[in-house]
């Protein structure tokens, strides 16, 4: 008869106290391997898109607002740039860009944003650094891309939640919250949007946006600022007379002291805007530009020559999203790690005292076997193994219980962020802490095991009589 024979049955004769003790640890281990997998794996969706531009250019800000917004779908916008700060860096004096592409937000459609933009953005491909695998999420499924204004293409998370269709209209929401009609400030129903198209799966942020020109975004919100220009040109009116002489008091005082007003520069005019994007002007500006330069190593240089030509703000995505790791939710996996560790160490205690108490109530069936010639060396082998199958069973039952709780939550993550989460799935940290938790499971069975090798044979055989 084996050991491993052996060791399993005891472990079957206590079949409760086993099956508690391999949940404390599975518990353990499935709480560790649910946050490295959601540690890694969001990581590495994020840096994926993030990889997609180089530099984003908007209204200054926040930089991880303006990229998480501009990029991910996933925050308020910091403002909207002139149209000037775009034809600008079209102009491109240095040679450091590749391409360029202006994006408008401003209304959505059941939580789903409506971005407008130039056509030329659905060629936009990269290569993503961790499967070096040539990226394309602009490729239609369905349909066509938008040729003419109020036409809209459906990332395919839009299209599977809100049920459109090729041919189907819809009404915009003012701003990027799913507001009922009769609470709505702005009335766009005279200007519908017809869906021509929907893309395929990307698994990517861009699967959770409607897509239509740049122009009609201006002019879906062209009425909604005729009733302010009018009222601000009659205020301009009205105010016209008491400043006519004022003006003249101040051109000859400015003469006076040798002061002139500074000329107004196109390219760095800042267009106003609240964080709800109310002060959009027809074909006047742009949220954000995305911006694919000739070489990565440009980044800097490109970043500085915006800070200095322009008053708009440059972020470079990809050190915005390690920004985000590093200073917020490293910390907060770190904790979640230092929990399941925890965990982990009480799960080994309590294999501790169970091998211990079962020991005690089995010294007369130790005795026995070394009667029956079973070495103390074997007596002690026995009872490592049955702390070793606890943990295994408790690793594996930990595995698929925190990939099963991943794979759930990868349901939420992609309707909310467009992120797909792959589950059942075996990373380095995955296996450097399992094999730390068999390792914590070993050490716990080595003082049982060790009562089991020095028990006094003959003493327990005298028990039995």
């Amino acid at each position: 008869m084996s050991l491993w024979f052996i060791a399993w049955s005891y472990l079957w004769n206590r079949k409760f106290t086993t099956f508690l003790t391999i949940f404390s640890v599975a518990l353990a281990v499935g709480l560790i391997s649910a946050v490295l997998t959601l540690r890694d794996e969001t990581r590495k969706r994020f840096e994926e898109e993030a990889q997609a531009f180089d530099i984003v250019v908007g209204a200054k800000g926040s930089p991880l607002q303006m990229v998480l917004s501009s990029v991910y779908f996933m925050d308020q916008p910091t403002g909207n740039i002139d149209v000037a700060i775009y034809e600008h860096i079209l102009e491109d004096p240095d040679d450091y860009i590749e391409a360029a592409y202006p994006i408008n937000m401003g209304d959505s459609y059941s939580g789903f944003r409506i971005v407008g933009t130039n056509p030329d953005l659905f060629e936009h491909t990269w290569t993503s650094r961790f499967d070096e695998e040539p990226r394309h999420p602009f490729v239609i499924s369905e349909g066509r891309f938008f040729e003419d204004d109020f036409e809209a293409v459906l990332g395919s998370l839009v299209a599977l939640q809100t049920g459109l269709e090729v041919g189907d209209t819809f009404i915009s929401t003012h701003g990027f919250m799913d507001i009922p009609e009769d609470l709505q400030l702005h009335d766009h129903s005279d200007v519908p949007y017809t869906v021509v198209g929907i893309m395929e799966s990307s698994n990517s942020p861009f699967d959770r946006a409607i897509y239509s020109s740049l122009e009609t975004v201006w002019l879906a919100h062209d009425d909604d600022h005729d009733h302010d220009h009018d009222h601000a040109h009659a205020h301009d009116d009205h105010d016209d007379d008491h400043a006519h002489d004022d003006h003249d008091n101040a051109d000859d005082d400015a003469h006076d002291h040798g002061q002139r007003e500074p000329a107004e520069n196109p390219v760095l005019t800042l267009a106003d805007s609240d964080s709800d994007s109310d002060a959009f002007l027809p074909d006047s500006q742009v949220t954000a530009v995305l911006v694919q330069l000739q070489s990565p190593g440009y980044r800097w240089q490109y970043k500085q020559y915006i800070l200095e030509n322009t008053i708009a703000m440059a972020a470079v995505p990809i050190e915005e999203i390690n920004k985000l790791y590093n200073q917020f939710l490293s910390p907060v996996q770190t904790v979640l790690l230092a929990v399941g560790y925890l965990v982990v160490a009480i799960s080994a205690l309590s294999i501790l005292i169970g091998l211990y108490l079962s020991i005690l109530q089995r010294k007369r069936d130790l005795a026995i076997m070394r009667a029956l010639g079973a070495s103390s060396y074997e007596v002690f082998g026995a009872v490592l193994i049955e702390a070793l199958l606890v943990t295994l069973l408790g690793i594996i039952g930990g595995w698929f219980l925190g990939n099963a709780c991943t794979f759930v939550l990868s349901y939420y993550l992609e309707s909310q962020f467009g992120l797909v989460i792959t589950s059942f799935g075996l990373n380095e940290g995955e296996l450097t802490a399992f094999a730390t938790v068999a390792f914590m499971g070993m050490m716990a069975g080595i003082l049982p095991a060790y009562q089991a090798y020095d028990s006094d044979v003959a003493r327990d055989l005298a028990s039995l009589q």
